[in-house]
């Protein structure tokens, strides 16, 4: 490979890896991926679990950003969206569902049949969160900012109490200020505690209600818009194929800006000399030259087991190698003979409605509460929080003809159980899980006719995700901003002229957003502007977008 100079290599083909792989290229950048996996994409590739049923680790592009599709052109290289209506169903107790419909409207009178006006109050909340993004000034599209540029636009007295609700409060504490009812409540809770071992009653847990309007508030900042007038991601709907469909878009992009893309090839180590980077060693022993290298696998193997010990890096290690990941996943595939069907559909086109759509299994915060106990005691929960998707339903393609795939993804499951193994526990996990779906979807038990599974000792070995956690560290304050993934190694630059870090370990963290992939390359392209860098060969390189 060394035939050819490389300016730049990305270690690492998740989506993140090839978002900065197409922006790179994009540029003029000789551009060399190198994924460990025989599928690009990492917890979004697409995987055939049992033979014909296909599906995805991730179920949602719930957070991938629009400026990305747009930028790598993803819908002209394949991906295309299908809406389904509803969007989501939200099992509450008692047998009844929350049901996202698409007019707003029909949201609203169920809101407010919990109690009367909940749907003012429900609204409220959520532009109290987006006033208070536009109100700090950031963008996620740039590097994090310091304390001090966070908090410089906050003046008033209103401005600080907001800033302590959101940083220093609970989730639970803020549902309290606005929401009268507990099934209001419990339709926000999987939201605040996606991601970290939080439950609602943890401080800092309304910041993982704050990606979307930080999101939506830095296009405004960029492009002049009011961000209470553009349409809510979640409006984008299901991609046919599923997530893989996603992956595979990304990877025609990145292919077609003119990036090398080399799958089954693991880095073994990143070389470096002095203070510049060289390359990389894979894992076959072949040294391949470049002046530029990112490394969008996760900080903590970065540090650990790609650099070598390093004066310039033995604080940073030390750090990192003390840090906890705090990981929670677990993976459940069903192969189905039937449709799901909700005891509560009303007739057969609501009930392949209901069953098309993304579902969260976690009735009450006190549900999200007890399966966090559980959790923090080393146990497997016996309230297993469900956030599950059944793709084959809006395409076809995932599963047999007449079959169907359900994919759940299971919160709070500990990395370290107190007694027993994974080998032993996951069996007892997934008839739980079955069990608390068909609390609302009878059907489900009698229908399912094989299974996969993931535990969360199997999530990193195979997908390098330390200690089960999907997002390379938890996406709450204190590990967030100036903090991601360390103090003094947070802008994708490292002590290393040249070496750079990407995914999602670092800002703004998120599930499959690609943002950190975005920044990363600008920060390169930006550095190459500077002449901070320079490339292996001599050619014009352009800022990307």
């Amino acid at each position: 490979m060394n035939a050819k100079r490389h300016d730049v290599i990305i270690i690492g083909g998740g989506h993140n890896g090839l978002v900065a792989a197409r922006y790179l290229a994009q540029a003029g950048l000789r551009v060399l991926v190198l994924e460990k996996r025989r599928a690009f994409g990492g917890p979004a590739a697409k995987v055939e679990w049992m033979p014909g049923y296909f599906c995805s680790v991730s179920n949602s592009p719930g957070s991938l950003e629009p400026k990305i599709v747009k930028d790598m052109e993803l819908e002209r290289h394949g991906l295309t969206f299908v809406k389904p209506d509803p969007t989501l169903v939200h099992p509450l107790e008692d047998g009844r569902l929350f049901v996202g419909w698409r007019d707003p409207e029909r949201g609203a009178r169920q809101l407010d049949s919990y109690a009367q006006g909940e749907s003012g109050r429900y609204r409220a909340l959520f532009a109290y969160l987006e006033d208070f993004a536009v109100k700090l000034g950031i963008s996620v599209f740039d590097v994090p900012p310091t304390l001090s540029q966070l908090t410089r636009n906050l003046t008033s007295a209103a401005d600080e109490e907001a800033f302590s609700r959101i940083f220093f409060g609970s989730a639970r504490a803020l549902f309290d200020d606005f929401l009268h009812s507990d099934e209001a409540k419990a339709v926000i809770g999987p939201m605040a505690v996606v991601s970290g071992q939080v439950s609602p009653s943890t401080p800092g847990t309304p910041l993982n209600l704050m990606m979307r309007p930080l999101s939506i508030a830095s296009v405004a900042l960029d492009d002049g818009y009011d961000p209470r007038r553009m349409p809510l991601r979640g409006s984008t709907g299901l991609p046919i194929g599923g997530m893989g469909a996603i992956m595979d878009a990304m990877v025609a992009s990145a292919r077609a800006a003119g990036a090398t893309l080399i799958r089954d090839m693991g880095v073994r180590s990143i070389r470096i000399n002095g203070s510049r980077v060289e390359g990389v060693v894979t894992e076959t022993g072949e040294e391949i030259d470049a002046p530029i290298v990112i490394s969008a696998i996760n900080p903590r193997m970065t540090l650990l087991d790609l650099i070598e010990p390093h004066a310039d890096w033995k604080e940073l290690q030390d750090k990192i190698g003390s840090k906890s990941m705090r990981g929670k996943a677990f993976k459940l595939i069903l192969a189905l003979d039937a449709a799901p069907r909700y005891a509560a559909a009303q007739d057969d086109a609501e009930a392949t409605a209901l069953a098309s759509a993304q579902f969260r299994i976690a009735p009450t915060l006190d549900y999200l509460e007890e399966s966090h106990a559980d959790m923090m005691l080393g146990r497997a929960p016996q309230n297993p929080v469900i956030w599950g998707l059944c793709p084959s339903m809006t395409s076809p393609g995932m599963a047999p003809e007449g079959k169907h795939v359900m994919s759940m993804n299971i919160g709070n499951a500990p990395y370290d159980l107190k007694e027993g193994t994974w080998t032993e526990e996951r069996v007892r996990l997934v008839s739980r899980c079955i069990a608390t779906a068909a609390r609302w979807i009878p059907n489900l038990p009698d229908i399912v006719h094989d299974y996969r599974c993931i535990d969360p000792t199997q999530f990193e070995s195979e997908y390098g995700l330390v200690e089960a956690n999907i997002t390379h560290g938890d996406t709450l304050p204190w590990n967030q901003f100036w903090m991601r993934p360390l103090s003094g190694l947070s802008d994708y630059r490292t002590p290393t002229s040249g070496l750079y870090l990407s995914g999602a370990g670092t800002w703004p963290g998120n599930f499959v957003s690609g943002i950190p992939g975005h920044n990363t390359a600008h920060a390169v392209l930006k550095d190459l502007s500077a002449r901070r860098i320079s490339t292996a060969t001599r050619h014009t390189v352009s800022l990307a977008n």
